[in-house]
């Protein structure tokens, strides 16, 4: 046969049926890398939005803890901006997400746009005493604890709470340089 000769062209029955058997296989195997490539993709995201909504929980599971819990919780730092920073950066921006994926229904997604509002609404209003001084606010962080412990039972999460381990790196002074906080979700 003539295709078997290099630079030859041929135009018999079989080697139109090689051709197409070749064509079809290249398609195939793109389109195959294509959707490995798309699968592969679409399971990042649920992994890394199932981990988004993971430390959606554990900072709703802060926000139910009392006062000396939560400073445990959040270690150095301000433990309010800390808390609403988590909250910020899992929630708002992940709540589309979350809803379409199921992670939350719409009844879950109200209360915790509840929440989104009444924290920016004390952003706004507060004094910088609020954020720093909790102990002397403790009205105003009751009403989060419990707006946060309704949507924890609504999304049957009540019965969780955190496993909390700081490591801390000290200067030549003794004071804490770094810290670096791991925090696990375990049943109760």
């Amino acid at each position: 046969m003539a295709h078997k000769k290099k630079g030859h062209l041929t135009t018999s029955p079989e080697w139109a049926k090689h051709l197409r058997k070749y064509m079809k296989n290249q398609f195939w195997r793109r389109e195959r890398n294509a959707g490995k490539a798309f699968i592969r993709n679409e399971l990042f995201e649920t992994d890394n939005l199932l981990w988004q909504f993971e430390e959606m929980i554990k900072t709703l599971i802060a926000m139910t803890l009392p006062l000396d819990e939560q400073i445990d919780f959040y270690g150095v730092g301000v433990t309010a901006d800390e808390m609403l920073e988590d909250f910020d950066s899992c929630y708002v921006l992940n709540k589309t997400h979350f809803l379409k994926r199921n992670l939350i229904n719409a009844q879950a997604k109200e209360q915790l746009d509840e929440i989104d509002f009444l924290t920016n609404k004390w952003s706004e209003e507060k004094a910088q005493d609020f954020w720093f001084e909790m102990e002397k606010h403790s009205s105003d962080w009751n009403i989060l604890r419990e707006k946060a412990k309704s949507i924890l039972k609504l999304l049957n999460k009540e019965n969780l709470t955190v496993d909390i381990n700081h490591e801390n790196e000290l200067d030549e002074n003794g004071d804490i340089a770094v810290q670096r906080t791991k925090i696990e979700l375990k049943e109760n």
